[in-house]
This record gives structure tokens, sequence and C-alpha cells, in this order.
């Protein structure tokens, strides 16, 4: 697959997600979305796990495909969504989040 042109703040969006990530030393790859009024950058770590990880790597995996199918069952009912906790994206690795607002703020012009 061929580099796609990507319009300039969002390749430096990206730039800056993809040091955060690398500071943490994870290989990545990142995706952009953008839209009049809707901005997505995903991030994806593609590093290969150690095989003494794999049965929770594929455990993780099948919890997350149930829970995503939970989710969307519940659509609507509040007290079920409560029930569940926060979401997965939620979750996320909070050394990451803290990555990637150090390079936002070292980068403020990239974000606006």
């Amino acid at each position: 697959m061929g580099a796609v042109a990507v319009p300039a703040p969002l390749g430096l969006r990206c730039a800056a997600l993809r040091r955060a990530a690398r500071q943490l030393g994870w290989r990545v790859r990142t995706l952009a979305y953008a839209r009049e009024r809707l901005v997505v950058v995903l991030v994806q770590d593609v590093r290969e796990a150690p095989a003494a990880f794999a049965d929770a790597l594929e455990n993780d995996f099948l919890s997350a495909g149930a829970e995503m199918h939970q989710r969307m069952a519940a659509d609507g009912d509040a007290e079920t969504l409560r029930a569940l906790g926060p979401a997965p994206v939620e979750r996320q690795t909070q050394a990451f989040l803290q990555a990637a607002r150090l390079a936002m703020k070292e980068d403020s012009d990239a974000w606006l």
C-alpha cells in the first residue's frame, strides 16, 4: 500500500503521537482520518508479543470481543452499562497518555 498525502496539521498530530509512542519503546503504525469537524488518529503498537504472553493476549482479545458484544446489547440501558464499568478506551495505557500530553505540550502548534 502506497503512502497517502495527509493534510499538514493532521500529519503533525500523527508525528507527535508516534514520537510519544517511541519514547515508550513502541513500534507503531498510525492511521488518520479527517473531515470538516472530526479528526481521528489511531496509534497501533505493532511489536511482536513475547510467547510467554500469548495466552494472556488471546484471552484479552476474546474478553474484549465479549465486552463489546455486551455493551452493544446494553445500548440504551444505563444501569447495565454502569455495571460494566469504564469502556476499554477509558482504560488506555496511562503511560501513553502522559507521553502524548507531553508531546502535545512540546509541539503545541501541531494541535491548533
